[in-house]
């Protein structure tokens, strides 16, 4: 199962969401799906085939789409900051017609419901604009079978347990065309219940990430699709480096590419072991060996040893387009705040024919070369700009 990290800077560790929007709070028991009742049937994401899901812009707000009659009923997850650190989730309408949407609580051990807000297992509160217009609830059932066949009811929800945590409760909410309907998680014990209208949507959550990534270093490829999944995997990475225990990548991975606060509170909740495994960098290779790399972590710290490889003691080069693929001859590589040793190094690759022209400012003290363009040119030259020798086109 491929799952994507939701959540705020600063707001512990990630929700995480599946690849249909199944979504999965930070220290619950239970999950939390969404599903479609449209004019013909009942739409399950995990169930149909066209569900598309992509990051908005690319950052940490993941929408997923699944067709309804007439147009899409289109689900995003992302985290809102706010009192509590809600894990917002919208269900827009894009279709002409109404549907219902039902928030499916799954795994849980208690739940109860009052107005607006549902508590699940004293924990956690489930808030929307309004109270949902009917339920349903089994505990060691499917909750499919009330909410498919109509028989979800309406009144007040009566408070729910099941020792063995096998509780299902539906919650359904109707969603005129072309609306948005809108849902926030939080951990009870953090923050009161709130009007969820306040909160900020999908593309505001999406600006204010982009502050935070543009904080980093930054790059522009030739290689568009490339370029965009650096930049979501940089926010992956950063959440993941709120959990209790980071993976030893997702600190190198910050520290590479300019999070230094991030990646000092990370390292602070490393073992021994895992701070050795963060300290290595593997030897660059390609950037098609890139394409093998499933791990957003592993992926950004392998690009930026081909972008900028620093390793050591300082002793040697730092080495720049230490790979430089013949799809990207004659068209722009910029880098811009890579930290290497004594401060932030930046360059960029113009072309003039089959000659690359290098333009770096880096530290005092910095020597560059760049391999992957002319392994026979280096300069001790803290910056400066430098007419490479020609590259031949492919044969």
């Amino acid at each position: 199962m491929t799952v994507t990290a939701v959540g705020v800077m600063g707001g512990g560790p990630p929700a995480l969401v599946d690849e249909v929007g199944t979504l999965h709070p930070s220290g619950a028991g239970w999950s939390c799906e969404w599903w479609i009742g449209g004019d013909d049937r009942w739409h399950l994401p995990a169930n149909e085939v066209a569900v598309r899901q992509q990051r908005l812009h690319n950052e940490p707000v993941l929408e997923t789409a699944m067709r309804v009659p007439g147009g899409d009923a289109v689900q995003r997850v992302y985290g809102a900051a706010a009192p509590g650190n809600p894990i917002v989730v919208e269900v827009e309408n894009q279709s002409p017609a109404p549907f219902v949407v039902a928030f499916v609580v799954r795994g849980a051990v208690r739940a109860a419901a009052d107005g607006p807000h549902a508590s699940i297992d004293n924990a956690f509160v489930l808030s929307w604009q309004r109270a949902p217009s009917r339920w349903a609830r089994s505990a060691g059932s499917p909750v499919q079978m009330p909410v498919v066949t109509g028989r979800a009811q309406t009144g007040p929800f009566p408070a729910v347990k099941d020792r063995a945590g096998r509780l299902e409760v539906a919650f359904l909410h109707p969603v005129a065309h072309r609306t948005t309907l809108r849902m926030a998680i939080t951990h009870s014990k953090q923050a009161p219940t709130f009007d969820v209208r306040g909160l900020a949507d999908a593309e505001e959550a999406a600006t204010g990430w982009r502050r935070v990534l543009d904080r980093g270093m930054q790059v522009q490829l030739p290689d568009r699709p490339l370029e965009a999944r650096l930049r979501a995997a940089r926010g992956e990475v950063l959440l993941r480096g709120q959990s209790l225990r980071p993976a030893a990548a997702v600190v190198a991975a910050l520290e590479d590419w300019g999070f230094d606060d991030e990646a000092a509170e990370a390292w602070n909740r490393l073992g021994g072991r895992e701070r050795r495994l963060a300290a290595q960098r593997p030897a660059p290779t390609s950037w098609a060996a890139l394409d093998r790399i499933g791990d957003d972590a592993e992926l950004l710290v392998a690009a930026r040893r081909l972008l900028v490889d620093d390793t050591g003691d300082g002793s040697r080069p730092v080495r720049l387009c230490v790979d430089h693929p013949d799809g990207w001859r004659g068209q722009p590589v910029e880098v811009r705040g890579a930290p290497v040793l004594g401060g932030l190094l930046s360059y960029a690759v113009r072309w003039h024919g089959e000659r690359p022209a290098l333009l770096w400012d880096g530290p005092p003290g910095t020597t560059v070369e760049v391999p992957g363009l002319d392994a026979a040119w280096q300069s001790d030259a803290a910056s400066g700009e430098a007419l490479l020798g020609p590259v031949p086109g492919p044969a």
